[in-house]
């Protein structure tokens, strides 16, 4: 089961998809321009994995306030690494590419109960096959505490020992509300990107998380050289 589960996990955190249709797209100015929006959903539960406290009362309107800042820091790199590529963002261009950072600093709780009810639903499942009521109970029953222990727990440990984000990007073509392409981002920990930072900045929670957005970024940049005539840059 543990296997199973882990399997899971390991896949959704690569970011296994098929083949991108980028490479279809076309971007015909010697400029090239796009429309973004940046966007963050609000989830969090805890100021704490956010950011350092700092004395602040952890509420609604301070989980609130930490993330739109960090929203904001991730726009204001991304549009330097548009700038320094020599990619025009514009509100009128033909693509619009949307971004939503769906978590950041924690495991959402959807994410938790999804893990917890398919692991039910797999030990109901297999007594039911089997035609027996009472496996199906006592599997069921057994999933149950298992993968809450496995999911709540986990969480608990990955918000505190990683850095995790989730980043969903999604290009749509002006007057078209079917996406061209999307593409979601999973990064637990962004080793690299906070090396670069002064040793007394790499324990700052907000810092930690600032440099998982930006190895996101770099995931998204290089995903996009593969439409023809997009600027290539220095992120790797």
């Amino acid at each position: 089961m543990k296997f199973r589960t882990c399997l899971w996990m390991g896949l959704a955190l690569a970011g296994l998809a098929c083949r991108s249709p980028l490479s279809d797209l076309q971007i015909q100015r010697e400029r090239p321009a796009l429309s973004l929006s940046v966007a963050i959903e609000d989830h969090s539960r805890k100021l704490a994995r956010l950011q350092e406290p700092l004395g602040q009362v952890d509420s609604p309107a301070s989980r609130r306030a930490a993330l739109e800042g960090h929203r904001q820091a991730f726009e204001a790199e991304l549009r330097a690494e548009a700038a320094a590529r020599g990619l025009r963002l514009d509100p009128g261009a033909d693509l619009q590419l949307d971004l939503t950072i769906t978590s950041l600093g924690e495991v959402r709780a959807k994410y938790i109960a999804w893990g917890i009810v398919s692991g039910v639903a797999w030990g109901a499942g297999v007594g039911l096959l089997a035609h027996d009521t009472r496996l199906a109970v006592g599997l069921g029953t057994y999933e149950l505490l298992e993968e809450s222990a496995f999911w709540i727990g986990g969480s608990m440990l990955m918000g505190r020992w990683s850095s995790p984000a989730v980043v969903e990007a999604g290009f749509t073509r002006r007057g078209s509300d079917k996406p061209l392409w999307d593409e979601t981002y999973y990064v637990l920990w962004a080793r690299k990107e906070l090396g670069a930072l002064p040793a007394n900045e790499q324990n700052r929670r907000e810092r930690q998380l600032q440099a998982s957005l930006r190895k996101a970024m770099g995931k998204l940049f290089k995903d996009l050289e593969a439409i023809p005539g997009f600027p290539a840059g220095g992120m790797k």
